[in-house]
Parts: structure tokens; sequence; C-alpha cells
């Protein structure tokens, strides 16, 4: 299991015992409902801690299921629909599991059935509440993602009032003769193309970046450098990671739009500042040179007939450990700077891999 879905599990249960453990205060210092069994407060806490963790785990997988599976491929009212399937089918299980723990750990106060258990008023409200917990925590997921992983939090602390110096990783993958298929496919069928071509990129998911734009054929993905011993390896293997994944799915391309969709990317690394900016829609922008120079470096793909190409500051920081080899291809003057940047272009050894 990649660590992004170990996080997202690890979010899932945290909300959940967060949710479940306000449902416990409400349902006995609050609202009063006809109930099977009137647990202690210690059992309250053996319930929180063992279906808190339960609920989020299971919900927390189907999400990861839905979103590797299903966003973007069926419509969403059939989405609302399956995932009001599911979670009638994890609440199922939750029942069981419930009516199971009553009945041998707690006690309930009068034997009862499981169809008694079910049709009662209180688990019916909280078949309700797992509804809305459900959706708000998707919501708030949805809203991460949209944001960038690990921002929602941040915009909440307000992080981003003010602009902040952050040092980071960038890279710029552009189409290789976007003009050209655009030309050939169509305005509708290049956009689908293109989709296709981003949906691919879900394949780095586990490399620790973070989607910063779409830019037309182009995608800047970044990665923050929080510590001395960061893994910059990891930034070259994403790369490579999507090149594989779209040679795999080329039968697929080829096909569908009679081409196979190749890219270039530049790699640079350096401060940049970081800001919230625009009132009408806001988002998170980053400035500076860090990212001119990187933009810069990518267009030097086509000149150099290279794929990957990386700033000298980026390839003094790597340790390639034999999977990946530099070869200097010259100094240039980039458009806009007066001093000489070193370029190198990033190849994999033969016994390299992506995922190595």
């Amino acid at each position: 299991m990649y660590r992004e879905d170990l996080r997202l599990l690890r979010d899932y249960v945290i909300g959940w015992m967060v949710a479940l453990g306000l449902w416990i205060v409400v349902r006995n210092y609050g609202v009063t409902v006809q109930a099977p069994v009137d647990p202690e407060p210690h059992e309250n806490l053996r319930m929180l801690f063992v279906f808190g963790p339960l609920a989020g785990v299971l919900f927390g997988i189907a999400q990861i299921k839905f979103e590797r599976y299903l966003f973007r491929r069926v419509p969403l009212w059939k989405l609302s629909l399956l995932g009001l399937l599911i979670n009638s089918l994890i609440m199922g299980v939750l029942f069981i599991s419930a009516y199971q723990f009553f009945k041998n750990v707690i006690g309930f106060d009068e034997p009862i059935t499981f169809r008694q258990f079910v049709s009662n008023p209180n688990a019916i409200l909280m078949f309700c509440y797992s509804l809305l917990v459900n959706f708000v925590m998707a919501s708030l997921r949805e809203i991460n993602l949209l944001l960038g992983r690990g921002n929602l939090w941040r915009f909440v602390r307000g992080d981003f009032y003010s602009p902040r110096v952050e040092n980071r990783v960038f890279m710029f993958i552009d189409l290789r003769g976007s003009t050209t298929i655009a030309e050939k496919l169509g305005h509708i069928k290049y956009s689908r193309f293109l989709q296709d071509c981003f949906y691919d990129l879900n394949v780095i998911r586990h490399m620790g970046a973070e989607v910063y734009q779409y830019v037309g054929d182009e995608v800047i993905l970044s990665w923050p450098v929080k510590r001395k011993n960061m893994d910059y390896v990891r930034c070259l293997k994403a790369f490579w990671a999507y090149e594989d994944e779209l040679q795999k799915r080329e039968s697929y391309y080829l096909d569908k739009y009679g081409l196979a969709p190749k890219f270039k990317a530049g790699i640079n690394l350096g401060e940049v500042t970081t800001a919230e900016v625009g009132e009408i829609k806001r988002e998170i922008a980053y400035h500076g040179d860090t990212m001119n120079i990187a933009a810069r470096i990518q267009d030097k793909c086509n000149d150099y007939g290279r794929t990957l190409l990386v700033s000298e500051h980026f390839q003094s920081r790597v340790k390639a450990n034999g999977i990946f080899n530099f070869e200097l291809m010259g100094e240039e003057q980039l458009r806009g700077k007066t001093e000489l940047l070193k370029i190198y272009a990033v190849n994999r050894t033969v016994s390299g891999t992506a995922g190595a």
C-alpha cells in the first residue's frame, strides 16, 4: 500500500473517531432515543476505540477504490448510487459487529434479535449519520485534492495569507508535438487525449509529488524540501514511472487516437515565494526564478534531443546509486538570465527502473 493511501486511511480513522465521539456525547448527554442498551462511560470508550478505527479503515478503503477505479469513469449520479450501496454494505458489517459486541461484551437490557437491533430508531439514526459523515469526509478529501495535498490544513491555519519562502523542487512536464497533435485530433478529441494523459499521471501518487498546475498540455509538479536527507531520486523516478505507464498503455492510445503521447521535462530546485492570490478565484501561487529556470530548462529538451533535463543545482543533490547517470549537455545562458547555467541530461542505466 502506498504512503498516500496510508495517509488517507489515517485521516479517515481520525475523522471517524471524532465523528463517533460526537455521536456518543450527543446520544448520552443530548438527544434521547430509545435504545436496546445504555452503555456505561468506560464501555462507550471501548466502543470508540473499536468501531472508530474499524469504520475509518473500511470507509477509507472504499474511498481509495473509488478514486482509483471509478472517478472520471462513471457519471456522478451512478457514483452517488454506488456510494450509497457501498455505505449500506459497510454499515451492515458495522451493525453486525456492533450487535455481537453489545450481545457478548456489554450485554443488552433485554434479549433482542439482530433484526430488532437494526430496526431500532437509534440504528436508523446512526445509518443516516454515517451518510452525513462520509459525505463530509469525501468532500474534504476532494477540496484537499483541489488545493494540493496537505494544503487544506495550511489554509485553515492561515499559512498563505502572508507570502512566505519555501524550498521546492519543480518539474515542468510538457507534451511533445502538441500543436501537430491538436491539429490532427481536433479540439474535442485532443481534450480527451489530454484527459487520458493526465489521468495516467496518477501513477506517481506514491512519489510524494504535488500537482501545482495544469496549463494546457503542460503539468507542473512540485516537491517540498523539508529536510536535509530528502531523497531527490524520487523526483526522477516520478518522471520515468510516468513514461513507463504511457508505454504500457501505448496500444490504448494508438487504438483510440492513432498516436502515442511523448513528454519532455525540466527540473530545478530552489527557493520560491508562496502566497494565496486572487479574490474571485483563490489559489496558492509560487513565484520566483526557480520556476522560470525549470520552465526554460524544459524548453531546451528539443534543442538537445533529450527527454529529461535538470539544472546543476538539482543534479548536485541527487545520489543516483547506479539507477541514473547524468550527462553534461553544456552551459546555457537562459532567456532573461545573465549567468551561465549547466544543464544535465538524465539517463537510466540498463539495470535501473523507475520503481527501483
